[in-house]
């Protein structure tokens, strides 16, 4: 019998034996013993061997997540059992450093030493990878437990909700949304009140300057196009007799040309003038669409920016809900 191994503690044996019909069955010693008592047919192998009984033995190493860690490499068993070791030490140390740290800045917030609490738990972030509990700890702190919302709530009223759940952590924001939900519904309807009359006001100007904006862009274009036409039909035409000068001895051509080239010139002047004027318009007709474009209208943008994280908080629309 031949035989060849692989020396591995996490090996996986395959055996290859030799029936007397001439062909080859194999076996998985990680299945061996799962099948037992259950009958299956395998599709045997063919091999060209000459004698009978003949098996071979193969052994594959299995490989676990060690095999990625690069520190790892070139390390004798010893060294790497150290290390493992020591990494699981420091593990321990991180956690036991977290939760102590948590603690105190849990007893800080009943105290109402808010900025030394935030202080606390923003040193506790840097120690675990979720930091639910010193997440939802330092935005207490840093909001004074929420009593001032705002701050959490502007640090994410560009970037959205995403940007806050991954940020904070979903099961922190999860927390937060439970233990606050009162004060983000308050907020909401104090939104919604002071959007309402500031949205009308906003709409009714930005109306009345629409329609002052559309006659400029309307008058601007038709004299834009009035003036780009004979500009033009000028430019043609100067080059054409401009031309003709060179298929004649006489000069009959010249002081048409001339008088071409200078009334295109006149021409451009007022075509330059009527575009600025018409992109101007274009431009203000646009500005006039956004919101941003406004004090009044910057503001109402942001209070609905505010508005859309205070209702994810809340828990949903709480529009709908006092509906």
């Amino acid at each position: 019998m031949e035989e060849r191994i692989i020396d591995d503690e996490y090996g996986r044996g395959i055996r290859l034996k030799k029936t007397k019909d001439g062909f080859v069955d194999v076996t998985d010693e990680l299945t061996e013993g799962l099948t037992e008592g259950l009958e299956t047919e395998q599709e045997p192998v063919a091999v060209d061997t000459e004698d009978e009984g003949e098996e071979i033995a193969f052994e594959f190493p299995m490989f676990d997540d060690d095999e990625d860690d690069e520190e790892l490499v070139g390390l004798t068993p010893e060294e790497a059992a150290a290390l493992k070791k020591r990494r699981e030490e420091e593990a321990a140390q991180r956690k036991a450093d977290y939760e102590r740290i948590c603690k105190e800045g849990d007893e800080l917030l009943k105290t109402g030493s808010f900025k030394a609490a935030e202080l606390k738990f923003e040193k506790a972030l840097a120690l675990d990878d979720e930091a639910t509990d010193a997440s939802v700890g330092y935005w207490r702190a840093k909001t004074v437990d929420f009593t001032q919302s705002d701050i959490l709530v502007e640090e994410y009223a560009e970037a959205g909700i995403e940007s806050l759940e991954y940020d904070l952590g979903y099961q922190a924001v999860e927390n937060i949304k439970r233990d606050f939900k009162t004060v983000f519904q308050t907020r909401v309807k104090e939104l919604t009140e002071e959007e309402k009359p500031l949205a009308e006001k906003v709409e009714q100007k930005q109306e009345s300057r629409r329609k002052i904006l559309s006659e400029r862009v309307k008058r601007s274009a038709i004299a834009f196009v009035c003036v780009t036409l004979p500009t033009a039909a000028l430019l043609a035409l100067a080059i054409v007799i401009g031309l003709k000068n060179f298929s004649t001895r006489e000069n009959e051509y010249v002081l048409p040309t001339i008088l071409l080239i200078a009334g295109f010139f006149l021409s451009f002047i007022a075509f330059i003038v009527c575009t600025n004027k018409f992109l101007n318009n274009l431009r203000m007709r646009r500005a006039n669409e956004k919101l941003s474009s406004t004090e009044d209208g910057a503001r109402l943008e942001k209070i609905r920016e505010y508005k859309e994280i205070y209702e994810y908080l809340a828990g949903g629309n709480a529009e709908a809900e006092n509906a």
